[in-house]
């Protein structure tokens, strides 16, 4: 009978310490618990501080409208994949060019909504032909030029050239010619009133440049 007792209270005693096992997995279970809700919070934070800024409309557009500096707003995106969208620090390059399709305020701007760029107000964009001998050497993007109309030479000596306007160099490119012939040509800006008079002189072949200081 002694021996049934010190065995009962021997059993009661050990009750204690699993007891105290339970509870230390029951505070490591917590801990874990702590730690992946801290990590999943962080991992937010992450996520929303590595949102890109990109330019949205902040007005509808149609197609071909011009769009302005008014148009455009800055939003942050984060996007699971890759995503062609145009960055905020191209907001300057982007006013001043058209739509190149009629969208809804809000729509997130991708590179093949905006068409190219465009003349500015008053001012006419054309192509010119220009045969060797007829342009500066070096001529390069950005220069200022007279464009002179230039016939061809008759019976009575050469004919006085006329000023069919003045422009700035936009590109300049070889004339795909079999054999290279050194004929250019050249992309001009030019007063949306030179223009008929410059087109003109371009189907005749008779256009010379001639390059004239800044501000002139």
């Amino acid at each position: 009978m002694a021996a049934h007792a010190r065995s009962g209270r021997a059993s009661r005693a050990a009750r204690p310490g699993r007891a105290g096992g339970g509870g230390v997995r029951l505070a490591a279970g917590t801990l874990l618990a702590v730690v992946v809700g801290a990590l999943v919070l962080a991992e937010g934070w992450v996520r929303a501080g590595t949102r890109e800024p990109v330019l949205a409309l902040a007005r509808p557009v149609a197609a071909g409208q011009v769009i302005t500096r008014s148009d455009l707003q800055v939003v942050r995106v984060s996007a699971p994949g890759p995503a062609a969208l145009v960055p905020a620090a191209r907001l300057a390059q982007v006013a001043g060019r058209a739509a190149a399709a009629s969208l809804p305020a809000g729509s997130l701007l991708a590179p093949g909504d905006i068409g190219g760029p465009s003349p500015g107000c008053g001012q006419a964009w054309l192509g010119v032909a220009v045969r060797p001998g007829r342009y500066p050497p070096g001529l390069s993007p950005g220069q200022r030029v007279a464009v002179l109309a230039v016939p061809a030479a008759g019976r009575g000596g050469l004919p006085a050239a006329r000023l069919a306007g003045r422009g700035v160099v936009l590109s300049v490119t070889a004339a795909p010619a079999p054999g290279g012939t050194g004929e250019m040509l050249v992309e001009l800006e030019v007063p949306q009133a030179a223009g008929p008079r410059v087109a003109a002189a371009s189907a005749a072949g008779q256009v010379t440049l001639a390059a004239i200081p800044a501000g002139r």
